[in-house]
């Protein structure tokens, strides 16, 4: 049995009609029956808020962590600059372990119903997660093209025009599960030689 944990903000903790609600945790559970599936994501967390709870995510002794931070270090409320919220992902990535992690992205928002989160920030905060993933070597999923591919990519989100609607979980479901699986793959690999 693996332990996958989700840590992220309020699209991992399946933020829906206003509260959290247990969307996508129970799409992982059901994807992964016989694995442990904590999530400890909060709504409006930061990666700076990660930094400061890493070691409550450690304790927990992943096997897998599946890291959903950015949606809110992208708003210019309260600015985060590119260069701390790498300083942050590379703090968090190293703390749980690089060869533990899945890195996702910040999604897409839309910027018109939401304009403190505009598109130039959304690019520059997916190359930022992209780069690292691609330094660290850590699984890494773009999110954030894969929803703007959509052909109805509004669909995907809530009124608010930031949280997922079910089609949005559909989409990261998809996206999520096979990395998921391939990380427990390997990671059996490794303890089967």
């Amino acid at each position: 049995m693996k332990r996958i944990v989700l840590f992220g903000d309020s699209i991992m903790a399946g933020f829906h009609d206003g509260m959290v609600s247990s969307e996508l945790t129970n799409r992982i559970r059901h994807a992964f029956p016989a694995d442990k599936i904590i999530n400890v994501s909060v709504a409006g967390y930061k990666t700076s808020n990660g930094v400061a709870v890493i070691k409550k995510v450690t304790k927990l002794k992943p096997d897998i962590c599946v890291i959903g931070l950015g949606a809110n270090d992208i708003s210019t409320t309260d600015e985060v600059k590119p260069g701390k919220f790498a300083a942050n992902l590379t703090y968090i990535l190293e703390e749980i372990g690089c060869k533990k992690s899945i890195l996702i992205s910040p999604p897409y928002t839309d910027w018109h119903r939401n304009p403190t989160r505009p598109w130039t920030r959304q690019l520059q905060f997916e190359l930022v997660t992209e780069h690292l993933g691609k330094e660290l070597n850590v699984p890494y999923i773009d999110l954030l093209h894969k929803m703007a591919a959509q052909a109805n990519v509004n669909d995907l989100l809530q009124h608010d025009g930031l949280h997922f609607s079910s089609q949005g979980y559909d989409l990261l479901e998809e996206a999520l599960v096979p990395m998921i699986q391939d990380a427990v793959t390997k990671q059996n690999a490794l303890v089967s030689n």
